[in-house]
């Protein structure tokens, strides 16, 4: 029997999954305020999907050789940067571009000189207003 000994994960390694936080927050951020503003719900699935992806790296493991696997392991590769990914990375990738695609198809183009309306905030006040 021999004794495999797991890494630490190299500073790349950190700066890479760094940035894939980073790009999932920006694709829910961004999905959240696209869907406020059109109206349109299919954007909230572009939110999951960047909520999923920041969780699947966030909470992602390394595999103990003879262990089993689970969701939170990191098992998939990814081919061009030798770093893996864990499957529920995997399902937040999937889900958000099923979100983009689906919004693509069904987003109302408007018409020429139609304009969508800007977001005003009410006041404080008018809250309390009976």
């Amino acid at each position: 029997m021999t004794a495999v000994l797991i890494q630490p994960p190299s500073p790349g390694e950190v700066i890479i999954a760094s940035l894939a936080v980073l790009a999932g927050a920006l694709i829910a951020a961004t999905s959240a305020l696209l869907a406020r503003r059109t109206g349109n719900w299919l954007h909230h699935l572009g939110t999951a999907g960047g909520l999923v992806i920041v969780a699947g790296l966030v909470g992602q493991r390394t595999i103990s050789p003879g262990a089993a696997m689970g969701p939170w392991d990191a098992g998939v590769t990814v081919p061009l940067l030798g770093v893996g990914v864990t499957p529920v990375a995997v399902a937040g990738i999937i889900l958000t571009l099923i979100g983009v695609a689906l919004t693509m198809l069904f987003e109302r183009i408007p018409e020429h000189g139609e304009h969508p309306g800007r977001l005003v905030h009410r006041s404080l006040e008018d809250d309390d207003a009976i």
